[in-house]
């Protein structure tokens, strides 16, 4: 337990000194494109260290079967456990999802960019440090400590961005359901990992931890990897990475029904970037305050909910 609060607030600290280095102006806002230049390049970085990690697995072909299912059946899961959450909840609270957030709008057409560009690259540059790992000698030397390091270096890079971007927190606190909207994507995500962890034989723990991502793949299956399981680290990107994909074709579905809601819901913690363009072309653009407010909120949650419920 005292291993993980102190991983937690190593996390917590960096993220906050990212802010701070921003707001006081150490990092101008001029900065900003090197500042998301730099953020890519870890992404990439860590990715491949992530590859490399799984690659470096002695029994590794062995599980690999098991690692595309657990992919497959969480990212699949999560994303039905979202929207059901959300509109079940919105039949209770008919009244609350009608008030707030516009008036149900209906799909304004198909999605004109289904944003697999950079996934695919994320996914390439993991499959490379895989086969550098598996075929080559290369990176005999690799130490671990390198994707800790990448890993705090990214947290402070997306402090910088937060505050750059101008991200306001406090008009995420005015609207009642841009606090019961996030509130509901990770009951439902969570419930569905629950129960698809336990048809797996997982831990409620590492089940909770492989859903807490929140289609946010390119942080969420690094943490796990991190902790000591790179084959569960795996899963967890990939079955996120498969939720972001899958939120960008349901999102229209579920816009289309008169369903807004729920549509932003599936994108979890993407919907403030990725699938924000989407939310906005089939739901409307009232939807697109509330949609980033729900992004915001899933983002920070995702380094602190992922090893949580790990180390449980």
């Amino acid at each position: 337990m005292v291993s993980t609060l102190t991983y937690l607030v190593q996390l917590f600290v960096c993220l906050i000194v990212g802010m701070i280095l921003a707001k006081t102006c150490i990092v101008p806002k001029k900065a900003e494109p090197a500042v998301d230049k730099l953020l890519s390049i870890c992404l990439y970085a860590l990715l491949f260290t992530m590859g490399v990690r799984t690659g470096q697995i002695d029994d590794l072909f062995s599980q690999a079967g098991r690692m595309t299912l657990l992919a497959v059946g969480f990212g699949i899961s999560v994303t039905i456990g979202s929207a059901a959450a959300v509109i079940g909840a919105s039949v209770v609270m008919k009244k609350l999802f009608t008030a707030q957030g516009g008036n149900g709008t209906e799909s304004k057409g198909g999605i004109k960019k289904l944003h697999f560009r950079e996934p695919l690259r994320l996914v390439f540059s993991a499959c490379l440090g895989f086969v550098f790992a598996v075929w080559t000698p290369l990176l005999f030397w690799f130490d671990d400590r390198i994707t800790t390091w990448l890993l705090f270096l990214l947290l402070l890079l997306v402090g910088i961005q937060m505050v750059q971007g101008k991200t306001d927190m406090v008009s995420v606190f005015k609207n009642p359901i841009s606090m019961v909207l996030p509130l509901l994507t990770i009951v439902g995500t969570l419930a569905a990992g629950a129960c698809i962890g336990r048809a797996f034989g997982l831990s409620v723990g590492v089940s909770l931890a492989m859903a807490s991502g929140f289609g946010w793949y390119s942080l969420s299956g690094i943490l796990i990897a991190e902790m000591g399981s790179p084959v569960l680290g795996s899963a967890a990107f990939l079955s996120n990475l498969l939720r972001e994909i899958l939120a960008c074709v349901t999102i229209p579905l579920l816009a289309g029904l008169k369903k807004p809601h729920a549509a932003i819901s599936v994108g979890g913690a993407t919907s403030m970037d990725v699938t924000l363009p989407i939310v906005e072309h089939s739901c409307g653009i009232e939807y697109v305050p509330l949609s980033l407010a729900h992004g915001i909120l899933l983002t920070i949650l995702v380094p602190f909910f992922v090893p949580f419920f790990y180390m449980m």
